[in-house]
């Protein structure tokens, strides 16, 4: 079981000080289930990543005048770290400065051997999607690099499994910051490869874990941001979601800058990948449009 001294520890080593939108933290699991282990919350290196990951838990900003939209963002860190500081929190100040609700995901790391092996982060996706879904009916997510490719295999896979129906919840879009969406050859070079399928991969595991293959007539609208220069997550990966979204009909804005490389967060200043933000934003509030169509 977890101490309140050792979860307060480990949040308050983390947490900006400066925030105006002061967060909350919600554990995804009761303390004494087998997802959570004994210890510290989680573990940070001296950049502010999360290298371990012991209960995961939601972080809450909540804005000032909330404007009836909420956000669930996942970093990423090639399934090997989780880069809060540098891509999701950041993005939840920004968010919560528009009205926007926040929730940022702290997830287990598939290689860190829990008993669900490779799917420990999938079914904190799916858990805290149970816990956000009831209470905010205009829900988007928001996922960098492995974030992305985690956000859209959990909740694609599962459309898949469960349709949505009437009176099923359902999420307004899903927005990829240059997303890691193939592990298949040859774009099996990166950590996401390297940890979910391994050395000895073989084509049918690489399939399972490629998200390209789950888009579907039910996939939410997506918002998809890359750059041509990316080594770890090439174009290729946008182009594969962009073929995907227009064979199933489902609506896409991909947004391709000529520089960028990888894991620039918010954008640069000064540099043309900084006004993704603000594409951003108008897309969010054109959801509620989107699921209106599609409805």
């Amino acid at each position: 079981m977890i101490s309140r001294r050792a979860l307060s520890f480990a949040l308050i080593s983390f947490l900006p000080l400066s925030s105006q939108a002061l967060p909350n933290t919600h554990l995804l699991w009761p303390a004494t289930s087998d997802n959570v282990r004994p210890g510290p919350v989680a573990l940070y290196n001296r950049h502010g990543s999360v290298i371990g990951v012991n209960a995961p838990f939601l972080t809450l900003y909540t804005p000032e005048h909330f404007n009836g939209k909420t956000v669930l963002i996942a970093a990423g860190g090639g399934y090997r770290r989780i880069e809060q500081n540098k891509e999701a929190i950041p993005t939840a100040h920004l968010l919560a400065q528009h009205g926007f609700r926040v929730y940022v995901l702290t997830y287990r790391l598939p290689n860190e051997h829990w008993p669900e092996g490779k799917n420990v982060a999938i079914d904190d996706v799916h858990q805290a999607l149970k816990i956000i879904m009831p209470t905010n009916p205009h829900l988007s997510v928001l996922g960098y690099s492995a974030g992305a490719h985690l956000l859209a295999l959990a909740i694609n896979r599962t459309l898949i499994a469960s349709p949505i129906t009437e009176n099923k919840p359902r999420l307004e879009g899903m927005a990829l910051i240059y997303p890691i969406v193939t592990v298949e050859a040859p774009y099996n070079h990166s950590a996401t490869h390297r940890v979910l399928v391994g050395p000895l991969a073989n084509l049918q595991e690489e399939k399972k874990w490629s998200v390209q293959h789950y888009i579907n007539d039910c996939s939410p609208p997506l918002f998809v941001i890359e750059s041509d220069d990316d080594p770890i997550a090439p174009p290729i990966n946008g182009q594969l979601l962009l073929t995907a979204a227009k064979q199933h009909h489902v609506p896409i804005t991909l947004i391709r800058y000529k520089t960028g490389g990888h894991g620039f967060g918010l954008g640069r200043v000064g540099t043309a990948e900084s006004a993704w933000p603000k594409h951003y934003l108008s897309w969010l509030n054109q959801l509620s449009a989107h699921r209106a169509k599609g409805s």
